[in-house]
């Protein structure tokens, strides 16, 4: 009998996130399964901060409202 967990992936993430660098307001969606969480990357859709989550795949990001800073830079990631 195997373990159903380890190979269904089951929804676990899913809000609303506003940039803390320039305002932007979006939608993120990941998953997880039972012991293929790793370190996933995903980044702000206007000014392509990095942000990171504990998933088995890289999350999904949908923009709900563009920035709000009135800058049109990019956010310099390390």
């Amino acid at each position: 009998m195997s373990d159903w967990t380890a190979t269904h992936a089951y929804n676990d993430k899913d809000w609303v996130e506003t940039c803390d660098y320039c305002g932007c307001v979006f939608r993120m969606q990941s998953q997880l399964q039972d012991g293929h969480n790793d370190s996933e990357e995903y980044y702000c859709p206007e000014c392509g901060k990095e942000y990171r989550i504990r998933a088995c795949i890289t999350p999904t990001v949908t923009l709900i409202s563009e920035r709000t800073d009135g800058r049109t830079d990019s956010y310099k990631n390390n």
